[in-house]
This record gives structure tokens, C-alpha cells and sequence, in this order.
């Protein structure tokens, strides 16, 4: 694997560097044979998330033609990783004696509580957020947003996950 710069992530890097960044990256991960959670799928994973959170002035629509082509093809990659890690940590975490409680050790934990708190906010701004049922369309393999929702903000509420991936909605 090649070697990333590393940079202070509270500052703007220059765009040619960071769009170089973020194709080597690319390079690497879409020649890896899986995107199942390992050392190298994380690191590199990491590093892309810690590059396109960086404050940045790109206009992506004056982007070259290929790197809008890479740019999207990042995100059925970085979906289908998602999945990857969701699905093993559900396997793991149903076989702990009490899972609810054990939800923290996914290893994103922290990112995922920030969304359904935006999402709160959402329902709370536009007065739907005292319902007695939610539907969560595309729950995936670890429903974690709902799980959040349902113990942080609306514990009353009965969840019903929608997904086409059964394995975490009957495991956990």
C-alpha cells in the first residue's frame, strides 16, 4: 500500500493535493480483491473520510470529467465497505449476552449518533417527532440510526426496518 501524507485536519490543504489524495486512494482500494473490515480497508477508509471532511472550496461540478467519474464510483465502494463492517460487527455484537447494551464497540459508534440526532431535529422542526410508528427504509445490516433514535429520543415509538438485508434486522 502506498504511503498518504498525513495532515493537520482542521486545515484547508491545497485542491490539487487533496483531489491526488483522494484518487490514490481510489487506485488502491478498487483494486483490493474485498472490502471486508481489515487493517488496509480501514486505514485507507479512514483517511478518505478524514480528506473529504476537511473544509474545502471544490466546486465539484467544474471538476474534470474523470475525477467526477472517480468521485462517484467512491460511493458504491465506500456503501458496499459500509455494509461489509455493519454486517461482521452484527454478527459479533448478537452474539454478546445483551447486544443493546454493547452497541457502543461498533467502531463508528460516535459518527452514527450525530445523524439520528440531525434527524431528530428534523422531525422535531416539523412536528412528527412524537409518533407512535417510524418506518426505516433501508435499515441495512445494523440498524444503528433507529437504535439511536428509539433509545435516545423515541422511546415509545415501535421501529419497523425495512431492508434487503434481513441478517441484522433478526439477529439483533
Amino acid at each position: 500500500m502506498g504511503s498518504f501524507q498525513t495532515f493537520n485536519f482542521e486545515t484547508q490543504i491545497p485542491t490539487e493535493l487533496l483531489i491526488s489524495q483522494i484518487m490514490q486512494i481510489h487506485a488502491t482500494i478498487s483494486k483490493l480483491e474485498s472490502l471486508r473490515p481489515s487493517k488496509q480497508v480501514n486505514t485507507l477508509l479512514t483517511h478518505l473520510v478524514k480528506l473529504c471532511t476537511l473544509p474545502s472550496s471544490i466546486d465539484t461540478e467544474a471538476l474534470p470529467q474523470e475525477i467526477k467519474k472517480m468521485r462517484e464510483s467512491l460511493i458504491p465502494i465506500c456503501g458496499k465497505a459500509e455494509r461489509l463492517l455493519e454486517l461482521e460487527f452484527s454478527s459479533f455484537i448478537s452474539l454478546t449476552p445483551n447486544p443493546m447494551k454493547n452497541l457502543t464497540l461498533f467502531p463508528y459508534y460516535r459518527n452514527y449518533v450525530k445523524l439520528p440526532n440531525y434527524e431528530y431535529k428534523i422531525l422535531e422542526q416539523n412536528g412528527v417527532a412524537h409518533t407512535e410508528k417510524v418506518a426505516f427504509i433501508g435499515s441495512g445490516p445494523m440498524p444503528l440510526s433507529s437504535f439511536i433514535l428509539a433509545t435516545h429520543h423515541m422511546e415509545s415509538a415501535k421501529f419497523i426496518h425495512i431492508s434487503n438485508s434481513s441478517h441484522g434486522i433478526n439477529t439483533i
